[in-house]
């Protein structure tokens, strides 16, 4: 064992026990110990340290509710993109640092390594010749957010700019499906990114002439569904080859989350709740209560159940378990995003 030493990590101890007592800190108390001293704050911030986590059972689950706001600035309305913390009983920890590039719509948001936040893609308006229309920007910027050093820093750009896109994480690898160009052009191609190499590779991938769908993991395949369409194409990274699988169900998905198995999302055409099992191909539906003012919901996951945030911030969340006899019963969180038009993810850190 390492000697303990003027410098060690905890006077008295040697720095692999430190280490071990140091892991089973509270997320919460993170901003309070990494103050005591520079030692203490390389530690917590560095990748050793969520290791260690995991190998101590520390490792507590957070979602992270990713939203917009507006302030004005010189007469005018400036939006920009934020987003707060919660953990398991809906308290609100922190907030997410304001997202380092403009203001953009039709983006990506995923999560790698369990913990790191991924922010991918989408458009940016130019209204300053407004008489010709608004002009629209695709991007290739990605981000990521690491909840260690509660910073963002920037990643290697996608190779093709696209927004509006259908985008999963199967085995660790983030794919992103075809999406739109700045000329609004249907994109036909399929990104995958190795994080552990910080690369991009394109794929092709079937042929869809539809509006943005989306996609999701399953059985370590990776499922992606049309809009407008029932067909539903599988990729086998194994293989290298895509399937097709005809769902019987058109869809024109808005929102959507995936829990234990089982897709649930939000059609611009049906009302309530549905759910898709990948296992039985089968489709079902779910009352849900009215949107305060008659806005959209959106989905996320909270305590391994459903969770449903109004797209106008200020409300609580509601949450549903769904596997249960009461589903319909929907009960409110302490959960209460401040911004608007929320994108919900989960982080283990």
């Amino acid at each position: 064992m390492e000697s303990s030493s003027p410098s060690s990590l905890i006077p008295g101890l040697t720095d692999d026990v430190a280490e071990l007592c140091l892991s089973r800190i509270p997320y919460s108390a993170f901003l309070i110990i990494s103050q005591v001293c520079r030692r203490w704050r390389t530690f917590l911030r560095s990748e050793h340290f969520s290791a260690v986590r995991k190998l101590t059972g520390s490792v507590e689950e957070f979602t992270c509710v990713l939203m917009e706001s507006q302030f004005v600035r010189d007469g005018r309305f400036v939006k920009y993109l934020f987003g707060e913390v919660f953990d398991v009983s809906g308290n609100r920890l922190g907030r997410i640092p304001t997202f380092p590039g403009p203001f953009v719509s039709g983006f990506g948001v995923a999560v790698l390594r369990g913990r790191k936040i991924v922010f991918f893609g989408g458009y940016t308006r130019d209204e300053r010749f407004a008489i010709k229309g608004t002009t629209i920007y695709a991007s290739a910027d990605v981000h990521e957010f690491d909840p260690a050093t509660n910073s963002w820093r920037k990643l290697a750009n996608m190779n093709v700019p696209r927004h509006n896109f259908a985008y999963a994480v199967v085995n660790g690898l983030l794919y992103v499906i075809r999406g739109f160009s700045s000329f609004g052009d249907s994109l036909l191609s399929t990104e995958v990114y190795n994080p552990k190499t910080n690369q991009w590779s394109l794929m092709d991938c079937p042929y869809r002439p539809v509006w943005r769908g989306f996609a999701f993991s399953f059985k370590s395949k990776l499922f992606v569904v049309s809009n407008e369409s029932r067909f539903i194409d599988i990729y086998d990274p194994k293989t290298e080859t895509w399937k097709e699988l005809d769902s019987g169900q058109s869809l024109s998905v808005y929102s959507y989350t995936v829990i234990r198995n089982k897709v649930y999302f939000f059609d611009r055409k049906m009302p309530g709740l549905g759910v898709f099992d990948p296992e039985e191909n089968s489709w079902s539906w779910v009352g849900v209560p009215r949107s305060p003012g008659g806005y959209w919901f959106r989905l996320g996951e909270w305590n391994n159940k459903v969770i449903l945030i109004a797209r106008l911030g200020g409300c609580k969340a509601l949450t549903g378990d769904l596997d249960k006899d009461n589903a319909s019963k929907w009960r409110a969180t302490y959960i209460k995003p401040s911004g608007s038009n929320a994108t919900v993810v989960l982080i283990n850190f």
